[in-house]
C-alpha cells in the first residue's frame, strides 16, 4: 500500500519518475492543473508519494519553482496526514464504498480552511464498487473550484470508462533494480547491503515491495521454504506443517510469499536452460536452483509452477488459507503426487471455508 509509507523529499530528489515529474511541474507553472488524475502503475512504485508531493507544491507557502519546501506549516500537516484540506480515501474492507464518497462530498461543500487547493486522494480506486463509482461521477462532471481528485490504481481496466475518461491519465513505470536497491541503501544503510541488493531484484520494480519484504521477514521465511522443496528434511511432514502454522492466514503475505515462489522456479527454468547464475534473481540461492535445476525434469517443473499458479487463483476466494499452503507444499516436494487423469489441478472444494 502506497499509502502506509511518507517520504519526505522535493520533488528532484523522487528518483524513477523524472517524466511524470517534469509534466505535473509543467502545469503548476502555467497554472493548467487538472481537476483529476489518474495514477497508475503496479503496487509500491511511488505513486502515493507524488501524489502528497503535488498536494504540498500546490498548497507549500514557502516552495518556488513549482516545487515545496516539505517544512511549512501546510508540507508538515500533510506529510502527518492531518492536512484538513487533502482527504485520502482507501478501501474499508474490500471496497471503497458510496458512503465514503457522500462524506467526501459532504466535505467539499464547505469553504476550504487553510490553502488554496482542496486535494482528495483515492487510493485503489479499482475498489470502488458500482454505487461509489456513480457516486465519484457526478463529482467529477461539475468539479468545485480549487479540487484536484487524483485517482490511484495498479488495476485501470477495473475503473469505469466514464470515470477514466474525465481523468488526465498519467501512468508509473516500474523503477530499476537498481534504483530500489540504491533507495534501500540510503534507508537502510550500509549494514543492510545484501539484503538489499537481493530485495531489489526479487521486487519487480515496486521499492514499496522491496521495503515490506525486508521489514516483515517475507526473506527469510521464502528461504525456509525453498529449503524444504530443494532440500527436504528427514521429517518432511512435521516440517512442512509447521511452515504452515508460522505461516498463519494472512492471505496478502501468502500471495506475495507465492510470487517469491515463482520467482525461484523461474530461476531453476532459466538455469536448466543454461544460463549463467548471475542471471538469477535469487543470489543467495543461486547454488541451490543450479542444482535442481540438473535434477529436475521439465514435466516437474512445469508442473510445479501450475499448482503454485492454481494455489495463488485459490487463495483469492473462499478457500482454507493454511489447507492450500499445506497442500500445495505436499505436492512441491520432490516425491511427486499420484498421478490424477485431470493432471495437476488442485482440489478447491477440498480446502474451502465451510
Amino acid at each position: 500500500n502506497d499509502a502506509i509509507r511518507v517520504f519526505k523529499m522535493p520533488f528532484d530528489a523522487i528518483k524513477g519518475h523524472d517524466r511524470q515529474i517534469r509534466l505535473l511541474r509543467s502545469t503548476l507553472r502555467r497554472g493548467t492543473v487538472a481537476h483529476a488524475y489518474l495514477f497508475t502503475g503496479i503496487p509500491g512504485i511511488g505513486k502515493m508519494t507524488v501524489a502528497r508531493s503535488l498536494a504540498k507544491a500546490l498548497n507549500c507557502s514557502a516552495g518556488g519553482d513549482a516545487d515545496f519546501c516539505d517544512a511549512c506549516p501546510s508540507c508538515v500537516m500533510i506529510n502527518g496526514g492531518t492536512h484538513p484540506d487533502v482527504q485520502i480515501i482507501e478501501p474499508d474492507g474490500d471496497f471503497i464504498k458510496i458512503a465514503q464518497i457522500r462524506t467526501m462530498q459532504d466535505r467539499m461543500l464547505y469553504t476550504r480552511f487553510l490553502d488554496r487547493y482542496r486535494l482528495v486522494l483515492l487510493d485503489r480506486a479499482e475498489s470502488m464498487n458500482l454505487q461509489s463509482a456513480n457516486c465519484l461521477l457526478k463529482t467529477l462532471e461539475e468539479p468545485p473550484g480549487h479540487t484536484v481528485m487524483i485517482l490511484l490504481t495498479a488495476l485501470p481496466y477495473r475503473i469505469p470508462a466514464t470515470i477514466r475518461s474525465r481523468c488526465q491519465r498519467v501512468a508509473f513505470q516500474p523503477l530499476s533494480s537498481r534504483q530500489i536497491e540504491d533507495s534501500l541503501r540510503e534507508l537502510r544503510g550500509p549494514d543492510a547491503s545484501d539484503t538489499c541488493l537481493l530485495a531489489s531484484r526479487l521486487a519487480g520494480g515496486s521499492l514499496g515491495r522491496a521495503l515490506r519484504w525486508q521489514e516483515s521477514g517475507m526473506l527469510k521465511q521464502r528461504q525456509r521454504l525453498l529449503s524444504l522443496i530443494a532440500r527436504p528434511e528427514p521429517s518432511l511432514l512435521n516440517a512442512i506443517f509447521d511452515v504452515a502454522d508460522e505461516l498463519g492466514e494472512d492471505r496478502e503475505y501468502l500471495l506475495e510469499l507465492l510470487d517469491l515462489l515463482r520467482l525461484w522456479i523461474r530461476d531453476v527454468m532459466i538455469a536448466k536452460d543454461g544460463c549463467a547464475p548471475a542471471e538469477l534473481l535469487n543470489t543467495d540461492l543461486a547454488d541451490e536452483a543450479m542444482a535442481m535445476a540438473r535434477s529436475i525434469s521439465w514435466p516437474r517443473l512445469f508442473q510445479q509452477d501450475m499448482l503454485v499458479a492454481e494455489v495463488h487463483a485459490a487463495l483469492q476466494g473462499p478457500v482454507n488459507p493454511k489447507l492450500a499452503m499445506e497442500h500445495l507444499m505436499l505436492a512441491l516436494t520432490p516425491a511427486p503426487p499420484p498421478r490424477r487423469a485431470a493432471g495437476p489441478a488442485m482440489n478447491h472444494r477440498a480446502i474451502q471455508t465451510h
